[in-house]
């Protein structure tokens, strides 16, 4: 089935990123091990807050400097240090463009923070260089995927019912809740792989 519009996770599907380059950039500015650094930002969920908004950036420095004991960090220089992780998948370019020429409006639905999000827009990604309207980010609606809300939310920004919307996102937990909406899913494995899905809505 052809769907009236199609939702892209941001992570790992129109960008790669690796959190181990985030905790070594941290770590060569505040000089702490690596497994701190990890602890404090993933196994503390921190990170996660910051995605949902229930922090600030300065509140995500804050705690990182209270965590190591030190008295104070650039609060610039570690955003861009945990920011500094992506990289463009420039092989969904195809799939994006044939969408496009389908016609199909397309947005952005994705589990991110202010930080990398800013850092992202300044790289000038080309897969970025798409009309996505909406574009749905965590940390500006409050609620993160897989919570239905983030679901009902994007179902209303597109202006399609839910049977209508394609989502794709290399998670299957935000997948199998997104399907459980009602939204037609596919699980991002690769980008070629996609494209013969597209392919078939001609």
């Amino acid at each position: 089935m052809r769907p009236k519009f199609v939702y892209f996770d941001l992570g790992n599907v129109l960008c790669f990123f690796d959190h181990q380059k985030s905790v070594e950039n941290m770590v060569a500015l505040t000089g702490s091990d690596p497994k701190k650094i990890r602890d404090i930002v993933y196994v503390m969920d921190l990170e996660h807050r910051y995605e949902t908004g229930l922090v600030t950036g300065h509140e995500f420095v804050d705690e990182i400097a209270r965590e190591l004991g030190i008295t104070m960090l650039d609060y610039d220089l570690m955003l861009e240090a945990a920011s500094d992780m992506f990289l463009p998948n420039d092989e969904v370019l195809p799939v994006l463009d044939r969408i496009r020429r389908m016609g199909i409006p397309m947005g952005i639905l994705s589990n991110t923070c202010d930080a990398h999000w800013q850092w992202i827009v300044k790289q000038n990604y080309r897969q970025l260089n798409f009309e996505f309207d909406p574009i749905i980010l965590s940390y500006q609606e409050k609620v993160m995927k897989p919570n239905s809300e983030i679901y009902r939310l994007s179902t209303e920004k597109a202006g399609f019912k839910a049977n209508n919307i394609f989502f794709t996102d290399d998670r299957i937990d935000n997948i199998e809740a997104a399907k459980a909406f009602g939204w037609m899913t596919h699980r991002f494995v690769d980008s070629a792989e996609l494209l013969l899905l597209v392919d078939q809505w001609e």
